[in-house]
């Protein structure tokens, strides 16, 4: 073999022992779509959303030890992680039967803007990610806490485009969630079993935050209903 050849092939070698890994995408948001048409009577915005500052990117963020962090260059989510956040609980509230004809939508961006809803909504979400925390090892879990607060346009403001100095409190809680993760999907790739575990942790905090919120809309009804702007 020339050495031309061995060249070309140590060359070769070398590039393929150098490739760039695969990127892999994940979400918050359930496998399956909410049930039912769109045609509630009332909007419910959900967002915006905000998430600690050293998460708003796109890349995983894995605490390690007691203080350290790393960023996972190649464990990406499909979106801004407030909009999947913002997205996520819509869709589990959707999943619900909510009271007063409402239907969650976080818009295509999951702002809370009301910029972009089909409708304006007189009734909102708005909600603090404080803890976000991803764990692999020893094991994978989660640590998460999220403050979420619905709040109401008063009964004397025009409903229209959202105004964030217009709203008015009606509940707010924290809900705190620090859990091992679920079983492995033995359908996905042993690499990507942990990340895949620690998403649907994190998933499954949103549920609950979800359930929260629409408790929260069941115990205010009445309360809503003298000192509300009824959604369009």
């Amino acid at each position: 073999m020339t050495m031309t050849r061995l060249s070309f092939l140590a060359a070769a070698a070398f590039v393929a022992g150098c490739a760039t890994p695969p990127d892999h995408f994940h979400t918050l948001r359930p496998a399956t779509a909410p049930a039912g048409a769109r045609d509630a009577t009332h909007v419910l915005a959900i967002g915006p959303v905000t998430v600690p500052a050293s998460l708003a990117r796109d890349e995983w963020v894995i605490r390690t030890g007691d203080t350290g962090a790393m960023v996972y260059d190649h464990q990406l989510w499909t979106q801004d992680l407030s909009a999947d956040i913002a997205q996520s609980l819509a869709d589990y509230l959707d999943r619900g039967t909510l009271p007063d004809g409402l239907w969650a939508d976080a818009g295509p961006t999951g702002s809370g803007s009301g910029a972009d809803l089909d409708r304006p909504a007189a009734l909102r979400v708005r909600v603090q990610v404080l803890r976000f925390d991803s764990m692999l090892s020893p094991a994978p879990a989660i640590s998460d806490q999220v403050r979420w607060t619905l709040e109401c346009l008063p009964s004397n403001a025009q409903a229209g485009t959202v105004d964030a100095g217009r709203y008015r409190l009606v509940r707010s809680a924290v809900r705190d969630a620090t859990n091992a993760a679920p079983a492995a999907n033995t359908s996905i790739d042993a690499s990507q079993q942990p990340f895949d575990r620690v998403a649907r942790a994190h998933s499954d905090t949103l549920r609950l935050v979800a359930d929260d919120v629409a408790a929260a809309l069941r115990a205010s009804a009445a309360e809503r209903a003298q000192s509300c702007v009824a959604a369009r």
